[in-house]
This record gives structure tokens, C-alpha cells and sequence, in this order.
């Protein structure tokens, strides 16, 4: 399946872009780095389901009864599994380690 890359919001992209910025050892050469990956990861899936499997992963680490929610049903850990194998793919074809 490939997905509609560019009904990526710019402003998502750029959201992405200074969070793996923000994430690696400061150096300029990650904003392209990043920009690869978030190119790569919208190559790949559409917007909506980008919103709902990075939401599956971000949520997962909230505390609480609330955020059992994310981290119990089956659905969700399986939609947060698909991210973080999208990501990390795109991340190494981008050559972030």
C-alpha cells in the first residue's frame, strides 16, 4: 500500500521534525535526517492512521486508569508495534541510529 505523502499537514511534519531533532545530539545535520524519516513513514501510511498509531504510542506511557486505555487493549499495543517498526525503518534508511 502506499499512501498519499503529501496529505501530510505541514505543520505535523514539521512537529516531527524538531521532536527527532530534539531527541539526538543537536546537530544540524538531523534536520534532514528527520525530515527523511517523517517523508519515508508518510510514503508508507496515510495521515489518519499516522494520527491514531502515534497516538497508540505516545499514549501508552500514561499512568492511571486513563491511560489503560492505550496501553491494555490488544488493538492499540498492536497499532503502537506498527509505529515504532515504521519508524525505526525509516530511521535507518535515513541513517539515524
Amino acid at each position: 500500500m502506499v499512501a498519499h505523502a503529501n496529505d501530510f499537514p505541514t505543520t505535523d511534519r514539521v512537529e516531527y521534525v524538531l521532536e527527532c531533532m530534539a531527541a539526538q545530539p543537536g546537530k544540524q545535520e538531523y534536520l534532514y535526517k528527520c525530515s527523511c524519516t517523517i517523508d519515508r513513514i508518510a510514503q508508507q501510511v496515510g495521515y489518519s492512521e499516522y494520527v491514531e498509531i502515534s497516538t497508540a504510542l505516545r499514549h501508552q506511557g500514561l499512568r492511571g486508569p486513563g491511560g489503560a486505555a492505550f496501553r491494555d487493549p490488544e488493538s492499540v499495543q498492536a497499532m503502537a508495534n506498527k509505529y515504532k517498526a515504521l519508524q525505526a525503518k525509516a530511521r535507518s534508511a535515513c541513517d539515524i541510529k
